[in-house]
């Protein structure tokens, strides 16, 4: 018996040499890791870049005089201040209008407001020039018996020199004769 398990010995021994073979002699292993002794040698992470989408450009401030002017324009549009024929007499319509004026200038006391008159080109041109002052201080003086301050309104009269329509149509020549308000400097006198 001995012969038997001296060969079953060897047997195991040759499977397990065999398998030993088989099995490392091929098969290429990586060495285990291994922490560094050096933070330093390990690269930061790279971080993610975040694209954010672009910011819309900044709305400047929007001063109280523009605000106040654009009420006014929009007042103006469809309801002008109406006049006397030739003449700077504000006529009711034209006082209803500037009633309203009166009340959007009270909502700051600190803007002035330059008042121009305008005037179509029918007529002499001195003639239409003393006629857009008077207006513009018919307007001024208007507003003032209304509590506005005299040093905010400054009159100007322009004539017929800065049309917004053709003369040539009666349309036109109406849209010329105006009054408008831009804004001004406080205590600025003509």
């Amino acid at each position: 018996m001995l012969g038997k398990d001296l060969f079953l010995a060897l047997l195991g021994v040759f499977i397990l040499g065999v398998t030993f073979v088989l099995c490392s002699g091929g098969a290429k292993t990586s060495p285990p890791p291994v922490a560094s002794q050096n933070l330093s040698e390990i690269p930061p992470p790279v971080p993610k870049h975040i694209e954010l989408p672009p910011s819309p450009a900044p709305v400047p401030p929007v001063s109280a005089a523009a605000v106040l002017k654009k009420k006014i324009d929009q007042l103006l549009i469809g309801n002008p201040i109406a006049f006397r024929l030739n003449s700077a007499i504000l006529l009711p319509e034209g006082k209803i209008v500037l009633n309203s004026v009166a009340a959007i200038l009270q909502e700051d006391h600190a803007v002035a407001f330059e008042v121009g008159g305008h005037t179509d080109n029918v007529g002499p041109e001195q003639s239409n020039w003393v006629l857009s002052e008077q207006r513009a201080k018919a307007v001024v003086e208007y507003l003032v018996s209304q509590g506005i301050a005299a040093d905010r309104l400054t009159p100007r009269g322009y004539g017929a020199s800065r049309p917004i329509a053709d003369s040539v149509t009666d349309e036109g020549r109406w849209q010329n004769r105006r009054i408008e308000f831009s804004i001004g400097a406080k205590g600025e006198q003509p």
